[in-house]
């Protein structure tokens, strides 16, 4: 399985801004779309539920969308700071950082 692109949004927290990324792993610095695809495989992220959402919302917390795009089919995640899997952060954090920094370039 060939993944071709990840789209990763984060909303909420306190300012309420929204942060959103679409990647095409070909498009990316090799070693950033390496790291990335070993989160991923290393989630086993194409067996997790399409919610991974906690009983309890953080009001001033985060939520997260990452949609994996392979050559067959898409696999959409959608999660939130409190619910997460610790394994997860790490995904999470480059993620937020890539999206923060695009939206840097934009300006």
């Amino acid at each position: 399985m060939k993944a071709k692109r990840i789209k990763f949004e984060r909303t909420g927290g306190f300012a309420g801004i929204r942060f959103a990324a679409d990647l095409e792993f070909d498009e990316m610095p090799k070693d950033q779309a390496e790291q990335i695809l070993e989160l991923l495989d290393d989630l086993d992220f194409d067996e997790l539920p399409e919610k991974l959402l906690g009983n309890s919302q953080v009001v001033d917390g985060f939520m997260y969308s990452i949609t994996l795009v392979t050559e067959k089919h898409e696999h959409t995640v959608i999660t939130s700071d409190n619910a997460a899997p610790k394994k997860m952060e790490p995904l999470l954090e480059m993620l937020t950082q890539i999206a923060k920094q695009q939206a840097r370039n934009k300006k």
